[in-house]
């Protein structure tokens, strides 16, 4: 073989892998909502194992999480942030189990007046 022969067959290998790589990735994402009203996001991870609801507005309503496991219960979670917009996020582990729905809600501290994104089915298997 030539070298231009050894170039042109690194050069394809480099291409191909960073393509490969490159469409792993996109397809590899996090879930993330908001309330209709804002003032936070929920997330759901990657793994569909780790939850996190962050406020991130001081606006006497609360974010959180409602979501559901594969754990055949038909059980409603929450998860809450537990100090509104003062910095820290709520989070949780729901490992080994799996999210397979969710939406991100708000309501006024202390409750009521609940806004909730509508649910979206993510079935982590």
């Amino acid at each position: 073989m030539t070298i231009l022969m050894h170039k042109t067959i690194a050069i394809t290998a480099g291409v191909a892998a960073v393509l490969i790589c490159g469409a792993q990735t996109a397809s590899a994402s996090s879930h993330v909502q908001s309330p209709p009203d804002g003032g936070g996001t929920g997330t759901v991870s990657v793994s569909h194992q780790y939850l996190v609801a962050c406020d991130s507005k001081a606006n006497n309503r609360g974010i959180r999480i409602e979501y559901t496991l594969d754990d055949t219960t038909g059980n409603e979670y929450r998860l809450g942030d537990g100090d509104g917009a003062d910095g820290g996020c709520g989070t949780r582990n729901v490992g080994p189990r799996f999210v397979l729905s969710f939406r991100v809600c708000s309501s006024v501290t202390g409750g009521g007046d609940d806004k909730c994104h509508a649910w979206e089915w993510i079935d982590g298997r």
